[in-house]
């Protein structure tokens, strides 16, 4: 349970970074980039509620999936080029 507990914390805190991010004023991302780590956000904080709900059995391949779509603001398109 505290594991849980735990990984919770750290996914409110990724999406608390990234409505940070979003909101402020010196960043400047472009508009493609700006509806893509929107889009993050929502993904993220769905995933979080699947989490307290408990329905969180295909949560690994869904952070995996996000964190793909993060690498792709990167440029990063192709995972076979982070090796």
């Amino acid at each position: 349970m505290e594991k849980e507990k735990l990984k919770n914390r750290k996914n409110d805190l990724l999406c608390e970074k990234l409505r940070s991010l979003l909101n402020e004023n010196g960043y400047g991302f472009s508009d493609e980039d700006k509806v893509l780590l929107e889009e993050i956000l929502n993904e993220l904080e769905e995933l979080s509620k699947r989490e307290i709900d408990g329905n969180s059995r295909d949560a690994p391949l869904k952070f995996l999936l996000i964190a793909m779509r993060f690498l792709k603001l990167f440029g990063i398109d192709d995972i076979d080029q982070l090796f």
